[in-house]
């Protein structure tokens, strides 16, 4: 599912690091490198200031593309430069542009990097892609050796929670998972965050346990190793609580649902799930699941 894939480089360390999981990623065949240049007003009116890649940056960009290269003999690694105000748009452009399965964000870096995941840069990326972004996180990948390696990289599908809502869009989510080489265990979650008495939460998650189970038997029977849980309380909080209990590999949701998932998924909640969630995240975009076969569900 994931053989295109497109990464943004701003030269650091850490996007150094990130290129070794590029590397390891399962299904990965080809990889964008992408460099953006961010396009400043001058000051005086009259157009913008773009510079092109100067040397020192088309040396650093070929290096990581060589790296890349001699990671994986399996990967076509190609490059390219954009100058753009606009970082988020020159991204989701090239992703566009370049027909990407995936968008690789580091959680942490210079310039670029660090624009992307601690300002409205990433939000803007998650809010307007039409394709999958994975969101590594910086402890993660300042430590990807060992242990840590081989769980977030290579073996990144090894233990996967999935929170889901029962709507079209968690159903799309579930259904790309199927098909997805390298998945291991799933885990299927569902919050339960609203009712108005005990009883009506204790109606919700009895119901919810009811539904979760079922679609737990049909990857079963599909040959996936899955397990299910219901929980109540606040959606963010419990994602995250139980990522770090079950110590998971990642965070696979849809990026669309409805109530307390559409909340969670286009507001604010949605940052806090994807930026700080110790664990990678990857937001299945509802634009690549769409028309998903709903055959695929009943397994």
């Amino acid at each position: 599912m994931f053989e295109k894939v497109l990464f943004s480089t701003d030269f650091s360390e850490y996007a150094e690091s990130a290129l070794h999981c590029i590397a390891g990623f399962p299904g990965a065949r080809d990889v964008i490198l992408l460099h953006v240049i961010e396009e400043v007003r001058s000051p005086r009116g009259g157009g913008e200031i773009g510079d092109v890649l100067d040397q020192t940056g088309k040396n650093l960009l070929k290096e990581e593309r060589r790296h890349l290269e001699n990671l994986s003999q399996n990967l076509r690694v190609t490059t390219a430069v954009k100058v753009s105000s606009d970082i988020a748009g020159a991204i989701l452009e090239t992703a566009e542009e370049k027909g990407v399965s995936l968008i690789v964000l580091g959680a942490r870096g210079n310039s670029l990097v660090e624009g992307i995941l601690l300002g409205s840069v990433s939000m803007a990326v998650l809010r307007r892609s039409r394709k999958n972004v994975l969101i590594m996180r910086h402890k993660i990948v300042e430590s990807l050796t060992g242990k840590t390696y081989e769980m977030f990289c290579p073996m990144i599908l090894s233990r996967v929670l999935c929170p889901i809502d029962f709507s079209q869009y968690s159903d799309n989510a579930i259904a790309l998972l199927r098909t997805t080489k390298g998945v291991g265990e799933v885990i299927l979650l569902h919050v339960v965050s609203r009712g108005e008495t005990e009883g009506e939460i204790e109606d919700a998650a009895r119901a919810a346990k009811g539904q979760i189970e079922a679609i737990g038997s049909s990857l079963a029977a599909q040959g996936l190793n899955a397990r299910t849980m219901v929980r109540t309380g606040n959606p963010a909080f419990e994602i995250a609580k139980i990522a770090d209990e079950e110590d998971v590999s990642v965070i696979w949701m849809s990026s669309h649902g409805k109530g307390w998932f559409r909340e969670l998924l286009l507001g604010s909640t949605a940052y806090t799930v994807a930026m700080n969630a110790k664990r990678p995240v990857i937001v299945i975009s509802t634009m690549e699941g769409r028309g998903t076969d709903k055959a695929l569900l009943s397994g």
